[in-house]
């Protein structure tokens, strides 16, 4: 399944054309951020699958709609709750982390 939402991603940001700097996959950025959400610092439950709130997925850091990339830079770990309330919103922190 990660294979199939790498290539999700990666068509995600050719479309808004946005730069597909690196190919990773969900499990990969889980496992350097600890499986800790970049939004609300909560653990993200390793067995928690979608639909599950609490179940982990990738939010753009700088959203590809205003202009960030796909890289592993601009790339977090997230509740899939927490990500969808973001929506394309980047916080004021959250871009001090990147800029």
């Amino acid at each position: 399944i990660d294979n199939e939402q790498r290539q999700h991603a990666n068509r995600r940001a050719r479309k808004r054309n946005a730069a597909v700097i690196d190919s990773f996959s969900r499990t990969e950025i889980c496992e350097r951020d600890g499986w800790r959400c970049g939004i609300c610092a909560e653990p993200i439950p390793k067995r928690a699958t979608y639909p599950d709130p609490r179940s982990a997925s990738l939010d753009h850091i700088v959203p590809l709609s205003r202009g960030g990339d796909h890289s592993k830079a601009n790339i977090q770990a997230a509740h899939l709750a927490c990500n969808l309330r973001k929506g394309t919103a980047a916080t004021n922190e959250q871009l001090r982390l990147i800029g």
